[in-house]
């Protein structure tokens, strides 16, 4: 069947096996109590600063003059392992001159990539990012919500592997409410006070902290308005969406802290963190066991 859900890959990762689906879903699974990982499964790589949208809250800075990371020339690319997903973003990815032949040389790898765009910037590379996905050299979209557009949103939710990136505090009710007419998977984001989003804040701090209470208060009420509806770790601690499950649950569902599973990469500064807001960077190194090392070191729970 069209829709059967396919197994893409399983691997071993220190004490556990690990199962992705071609729908996005991973599943973790030893006979423990707990999960230890050797190398991590999930990569968030920034390879641009460039842009040209110009969003408010950009916690990364990007703009006009953002210049574009050396990505042919890393060589903990060849470190990673078949399955290991790579979360591309930027910046605008797909301004980027490389991004097709890097694309393809994860693709070689076995590497899962995926890409967030801005949706201005899917609406404007709407046949690129396209063919990028018909051609399974992009497996999962994460496209940052802008604005309505009932026919691009219609289309998006046409493929099982997008997702839509929501910023608590940035997007209230209003946009809570057209989405949830669509079949979407929701990611919804912690509100990021670090470069252009420090200075919002001074601006709109008001307004942000509202739609902050509104989305905790109604929270479990949206939940069951989409098939997926996520968090990241930041939203986690910004929304504690913990209160409404079992501890039993929770354990279901969460899928880490920042370092457990996961790391943030800078090609454009060539550094590496837990994470794109954990502003302890060190320099990129050539094995990825030898990053995620430090990287889990650090590791805190949430």
């Amino acid at each position: 069947m069209e829709n059967e859900i396919k197994q893409l890959y399983q691997y071993q990762n220190g004490n556990y096996a690990v199962t992705l689906f071609d729908d996005g879903t991973k599943v973790r699974e030893n006979d423990l109590d707990f999960f230890d990982a050797k190398f991590p499964e999930n990569i968030d790589i920034k390879i641009t600063n460039y842009c040209n949208v110009g969003c408010t809250m950009c916690h990364e800075g990007s703009g006009l003059d953002g210049i574009h990371g050396n990505i042919m020339d890393l060589k903990f690319i060849d470190t990673l392992r078949p399955g290991t997903e790579l979360a591309i973003g930027g910046g605008m990815v797909t301004s980027h001159p490389d991004l097709v032949e890097f694309l393809c040389k994860l693709e070689a790898r076995g590497i899962v990539a995926n890409i967030t765009v801005n949706q201005v910037e899917y609406e404007n590379n709407l046949h690129f990012v396209n063919t990028l996905i018909d051609r399974k050299l992009v497996h999962g979209v994460g496209v940052s919500y802008h604005h309505t557009n009932d026919s691009f949103w219609e289309m998006v939710s046409q493929n099982k592997n997008a997702v839509v990136h929501l910023i608590n505090g940035i997007h209230g009710k209003e946009v809570f409410d057209y989405l949830s007419k669509f079949p979407f998977k929701v990611l919804v984001l912690g509100y990021k006070y670090l470069r252009r989003g420090v200075q919002l804040y001074d601006v709109m701090g008001k307004a942000i902290e509202a739609n902050k209470q509104w989305l905790h208060d109604n929270l479990w009420e949206y939940v069951g308005h989409f098939p997926v509806f996520s968090f990241d770790n930041l939203a986690i601690k910004q929304l504690d969406p913990h209160r409404f499950l079992t501890d039993e649950q929770w354990a279901e569902f969460f899928m880490g802290s920042d370092g457990q599973h996961t790391m943030y990469i800078d090609t454009v500064m060539g550094e590496f963190a837990q994470s794109s807001t954990n502003m302890h960077r060190m320099k990129i190194m050539d094995s990825i066991d030898d990053m995620f090392a430090l990287v889990k070191s650090e590791s805190v729970t949430v």
